[in-house]
């Protein structure tokens, strides 16, 4: 089904503009130095802005298993220069990537007309958006996706999650109870876990040509990767935090743009995947991220082991 989606979708992104290939440089130590207490209310600041989840689950979700991205709009190269950087991140966080001919979970279209496919998208593949209501698929809701159709981002994004057991075993159907979902093993529920997590089951992300122009295609490709593996705010306030989601502010606002993930993203995305998955709510794992940022961040915060 998903790769039916995907060959269809990529028909109609019809003539992108190509973007050229620049040098894959290393990206230049800009992270901003911050230690104490003043780091603390920026970690929890940068993470309360962008860290999201559906409200109905109240429970943030990530990648299980493997991820298998399919990026169309873009010259060869360019398009398996963004598959490899993706999994490149995906890997720093132990998430490996199918080989050729998996089924794609991670859709990037690059089109000059981004909000045509958008709302084409939105209108013909239902499905794919997760647009009715299904039972152990989540989504962000109604609003926000319009948002999504509508947006005049240079880049926007679609996270469609699954509910799972908290040991990542599909729910099942219980037929006594008139098909209720009923958790099948795991530990029991409790005060401080749930029976239940959060994974991706897919994303949608569309960037802009256009607008994306001129951008370097590493710090593109890291942009990709930080929305492809965590599901992000795209009106969350980063100005002022060095974060590879000031990309696109940075250069329209003439500042130092980033040319890849910081150590803010990458301590980011850590925190995530390393957070409690069946927390009672989504602040648990907040907190829990924004104590990994700022362990990773000022290796000072990490208290002294006990003799």
């Amino acid at each position: 089904m998903m790769r039916r989606y995907a060959a269809v979708l990529a028909a109609c992104v019809l003539s992108s503009i190509a973007m050229p290939a620049m040098a894959q440089d290393s990206p230049p130590e800009n992270d901003l130095v911050v230690v104490g207490e003043r780091l603390q209310e920026m970690v929890r600041g940068f993470v309360g802005e962008i860290a999201t989840a559906p409200g109905g689950e109240q429970q943030m979700a990530r990648w299980d298993g493997r991820i298998c991205p399919l990026v169309a709009g873009l010259p060869t190269r360019q398009m398996q220069y963004v598959a490899d950087r993706i999994a490149q991140r995906a890997h720093q966080v132990d998430i490996e990537t199918d080989g050729p001919g998996c089924s794609a979970n991670i859709l990037i279209f690059v089109t000059p007309d981004a909000s045509r496919l958008a709302e084409g998208i939105v209108d013909e593949y239902r499905n794919l958006v997760a647009y009715y209501s299904t039972s152990g698929v989540n989504t962000l809701g109604r609003g926000p996706l319009e948002d999504f159709s509508t947006s005049s981002a240079p880049v926007r994004w679609w996270h469609v999650n699954q509910t799972v057991g908290a040991d990542g075993q599909e729910l099942g159907a219980d037929t006594s109870t008139g098909g209720s979902q009923v958790i099948r093993g795991g530990p029991p529920p409790s005060r401080l876990r749930r029976a239940t997590r959060q994974d991706f089951l897919r994303v949608l992300i569309i960037v802009d040509a256009r607008q994306a122009q001129g951008v370097q295609l590493q710090a593109l490709a890291d942009y990709l990767a930080m929305v492809s593996l965590a599901q992000l705010d795209p009106d969350g306030h980063t100005v002022g935090v060095p974060t590879i989601l000031n990309l696109f502010a940075d250069r329209d606002s003439g500042g130092v743009v980033p040319a890849g993930m910081t150590e803010w993203d990458e301590a980011y995305l850590e925190g995530l995947y390393t957070a409690r998955r069946t927390a009672p709510r989504d602040i648990w794992q907040r907190r829990d991220i924004s104590q990994t940022m700022v362990e990773r961040l000022d290796p000072s915060a990490v208290p002294a082991p006990s003799n």
